[in-house]
């Protein structure tokens, strides 16, 4: 009778315990994120790259939603002209919907900062509530709490706080385990309502995930696989007849409702990866970026004492610190392996041990390394690792950074941490003491002050050409690769960019595909030729260019510099800049004189190949000639030789083909014989 008469109490100050362990992380985080409390209003945590694509993600769903009313998963406001996707960019749709309150009141700076704090503060308290779920409600809050601890401030989470702001947003994983686990409960002897309320919990969490990450969405299919598993095990074992196909039919329930939820973006995804390969990433990348086995012991490098050392153990591995720290923790470890050997309610340990090994194991990627090296068998064969066996399933193809998936590994070491906690903190006498000294470990362990914090840095010409009511699109020089600090001063001046900065460079933008932006990007000709001095701004107009901005802060030196800046001279001959000062020289482009048909590479075209000046094609491709008033002109495309294709039913090498022009923008389709695959290494239009 004194039992029955606790539950209830304890029951009743679940909530209280609940807050009062988000005020503790709330706390936590401030300290563990100093100095950002300092900062909130005049920097972002992170190294100035990344983090300014995640600010410009909060800025463009505003934009969208608010200004334009628009679909926010399409923009033309980059790649201008003809725009570009972001249905495979990081999007991270929840924090710009949901904190766009905070940037209506307040500003972008402030509101990135919110998603910051939220993100650490509620991930801990999802922690803490999964292992209260798991290990009991008698079991010891400050286990619970050290659980939330872990996983919320984790070397991973903080080596994420660099940029990836979708990553960070790891708060909706322990909400969805928690449910999943709540449902697989229910289904051994709840009712009907209780099993569908939690499915339909983990269904809502699970779309909570995916508008953050779809990495992180993709985790979680992973975990109710384990989850599965182990209940299926379980099951056998079980009193329960009926439990195993309840548990089973709730998860798969919950997953439905999520996709038919979330189907406005996976079939429109589908489509995409079905039409288009560029999302899946060379498989070299995927060995590049997934886990040492090293790394989990290498503490991490942002640590006040031995950082500088620990980044410097870090550059054996094969990637950068944001995709190398995988950091566990030796208390939490030591924690864990505690917990392996102590007694749970229900069972429970089976599961989130599962879960460790199987995201351990897929996090080392493809083959295992240790200390940047592949391991070979004695036969001199690399290992593989079962990832390599479903690296390349679609969808998981498309995965590049595998060391990732320590989100969930960090998720369960909690989870057996606290276990392992609990256990010691039996005895009364010690238990505090003990529970108090594990805590204070492995938040020194996991410390990471003072984070490096990034200011905005931009020029402030760019606040005049917000003033500037004139259309037109700013290309931003130089651009031989995609830099996110262009769409940073997007934010400022709202103006349309013509090269810009997505998670998955897509080949069909004009950047690829136009004369003059090819020749930025490659720092010289591609296969179109074309006179930069009689034509270049020419093009630039006709692909609503007025604004070219030399940034001589983004390119220090080199052919990148020289190219760069040769080619804009050649362009601008003889031009006065509109603005110039010691960083910035903005030309504006003129569309008087020369209006010479010109070419740009339609579809079908494989990449630009450096070595031997060609693109390719196999089958057939296409050629988009633009012309700004009638005449005639003749097409000359030349083949690397041996190779033959036709156009119009002529062929050769060149090919010459007489056209009558017509005002705007004609295709012409040039097949290859027999399906095979053709080089080309020229084309010419010649009025």
């Amino acid at each position: 009778m004194k039992r029955q008469m606790k539950t209830p109490r304890r029951e009743s100050q679940g909530g209280a315990t609940a807050l009062l362990a988000l005020l503790g992380y709330l706390a936590l985080t401030a300290g563990m994120t100093y100095p950002l409390v300092l900062k909130f209003s005049s920097a972002i945590p992170g190294d100035s790259f990344d983090g300014w694509q995640n600010y410009w993600n909060l800025w463009w769903v505003k934009t969208a939603l608010v200004d334009r009313i628009t679909w926010p998963w399409f923009t033309d406001l980059l790649y201008h002209p003809t725009g570009v996707s972001l249905l495979f960019h990081t999007l991270n749709a929840f924090n710009g919907i949901t904190f766009l309150p905070m940037q209506l009141a307040f500003g972008l700076l402030p509101e990135y900062n919110a998603v910051v704090v939220f993100s650490f503060t509620a991930g801990g308290l999802g922690g803490y509530l999964l292992a209260r779920q798991v290990i009991g409600a008698n079991s010891s809050r400050l286990a619970a709490f050290l659980a939330g601890a872990i996983f919320t401030f984790s070397p991973y989470h903080f080596a994420h706080l660099l940029g990836h702001m979708q990553l960070i947003a790891l708060a909706w994983l322990p909400f969805y385990a928690l449910y999943v686990v709540r449902a697989l409960r229910a289904a051994e002897g709840a009712g009907v309502r209780r099993i569908a309320r939690e499915g339909m919990l983990a269904a809502l969490f699970l779309i909570l995930v995916a508008l953050c990450d779809w990495y992180y969405a993709f985790y979680c299919i992973l975990f109710t696989a384990v989850a599965a598993a182990w209940f299926s095990l379980r099951s056998l074992r079980a009193t329960h007849r009926n439990a195993l196909g309840r548990g089973l039919t709730a998860l798969a329930a919950a997953g439905i409702t999520a996709a038919v939820a979330l189907s406005p973006l996976l079939i429109p995804m589908v489509r995409e990866a079905w039409q288009a390969s560029y999302m899946v990433p060379d498989a070299a990348q995927s060995r590049q970026l997934s886990a040492d086995l090293l790394a989990f012991v290498t503490p991490q490098g942002f640590h006040p004492l031995w950082g500088e050392w620990a980044r410097t153990q870090g550059e054996r591995f094969t990637s950068t610190i944001s995709e190398y720290t995988v950091f566990a923790g030796f208390t939490v470890l030591g924690l864990a392996v505690i917990g392996l050997f102590s007694q749970w309610r229900r069972g429970m340990k089976g599961l989130w041990l599962g879960a460790a090994l199987a995201f351990f194991i897929l996090s080392l990627g493809p083959v295992l390394h240790i200390g940047g090296q592949p391991v070979l068998w004695p036969g001199g064969a690399e290992i593989a690792l079962p990832y390599a066996a479903i690296a390349r399933l679609p969808f998981i193809n498309i995965m590049r950074s595998i060391s990732r998936l320590d989100v969930i590994l960090m998720l369960a070491l909690g989870v057996l941490a606290a276990g392992g906690l609990n256990s010691l903190m039996q005895n009364r006498t010690r238990g505090l003491l003990v529970g108090t000294v594990s805590m204070v470990l492995v938040l020194f362990e996991f410390l990471p002050i003072p984070y490096p914090m990034s200011p905005p840095d931009t020029p402030s010409w760019y606040g005049a050409l917000a003033e500037d009511s004139r259309s037109g699109a700013v290309l931003n020089l130089p651009a031989n690769w995609d830099r996110p600090g262009y769409l940073l001063y997007q934010t400022e001046h709202g103006k349309a960019l013509t090269v810009a900065y997505i998670s998955r460079d897509d080949p069909r933008t004009l950047v690829h595909r136009a004369p003059v932006l090819q020749h930025f990007r490659h720092l010289g000709p591609d296969i179109i030729d074309l006179d930069l001095r009689k034509q270049g701004q020419q093009v630039l107009a006709g692909l609503d260019v007025r604004w070219v901005v030399l940034d001589r802060y983004k390119m220090p030196g080199g052919a990148e510099r020289e190219y760069t800046e040769e080619a804009a001279a050649e362009i601008f001959s003889g031009q006065t800049p509109a603005f110039e000062d010691t960083r910035l020289t903005v030309y504006e482009v003129s569309d008087k004189g020369v209006h010479d048909p010109y070419v740009m590479l339609g579809e079908g075209w494989g990449s630009f190949d450096s070595v031997t000046g060609t693109r390719s094609f196999t089958r057939e491709a296409t050629l988009l000639v633009v012309a700004d008033q009638e005449g005639k002109a003749t097409l000359d495309v030349m083949l690397a030789p041996g190779d033959v294709a036709t156009i119009a039913d002529i062929s050769g090498n060149p090919i010459s083909i007489p056209m009558d022009l017509k005002a705007g923008t004609s295709t012409v389709l040039i097949e290859s014989e027999d399906a095979k695959t053709v080089r080309v290494a020229q084309i010419r239009i010649t009025p």
